[in-house]
């Protein structure tokens, strides 16, 4: 066998411990899953880390409990140093942490860059790109994520007290499997710029 084909062995395995030893702590990591460097990565329970996640953490990373995040994750705990005596950077990693507060729900395909800290209760829409913190409760989205919103202070507060946090209430067999049931359809609400056109 040549020297790739081990290696390759080597990090499914060790991938798979990996899972298996956050699944014992209440931690569900879905395959295929990157992450350079797994021993900076902190994760409170209950948590999910959907498919494609891709965590380079040369610095550390922090995730709260009741933290439902998308597939496709990216996380960057580091960059390059640009201004330094090389083109078009030099050897040197700028690294920062990475926080991730309770009761945050990231969508499909964001990007965190280094030092952000998104705080407890906030959203991050899907596509987004995380360049700067996020504030607790806080709606974001975009290419930088921009503030859109605020939930709801005294509903979240409500519902974290009476423990209505959606991963321990699957934990405890209180959310319905059938995706049927699950299932409630929006009507798209007509806008001034739709009537406009």
């Amino acid at each position: 066998m040549s020297g790739n084909i081990i290696n390759a062995l080597k990090q499914k395995i060790a991938q798979r411990r990996f899972q298996k030893q956050l699944r014992k702590r209440g931690v569900e990591l879905e395959r295929p899953f990157q992450i350079h460097n797994p021993n900076h990565l902190t994760v409170k329970s209950p948590a999910y880390i959907g498919p494609g996640a891709w965590l380079i953490l040369r610095g550390k990373m922090v995730v709260g409990e009741g933290v439902i995040i998308g597939p496709r994750l990216k996380v960057h705990t580091s960059n390059h140093h640009w201004q330094g005596e090389m083109l078009p950077y030099d050897d040197v990693y700028e690294v920062k942490d990475v926080e991730i507060g309770d009761n945050v729900w990231i969508g499909a395909d964001v990007s965190i860059m280094a030092g952000v800290r998104i705080g407890e209760g906030a959203v991050v829409a899907a596509c987004s790109c995380v360049t700067k913190d996020v504030p607790p409760l806080a709606l974001v989205g975009g290419n930088p994520a921009r503030i859109i919103k605020y939930r709801d202070k005294e509903k979240y507060d409500r519902l974290k007290e009476q423990g209505k946090i959606y991963l321990k209430m699957k934990q405890e067999g209180k959310i319905t499997g059938d995706e049927t049931k699950r299932c409630v359809r929006i009507e798209r609400q007509t806008t001034e710029d739709d009537a406009q056109g």
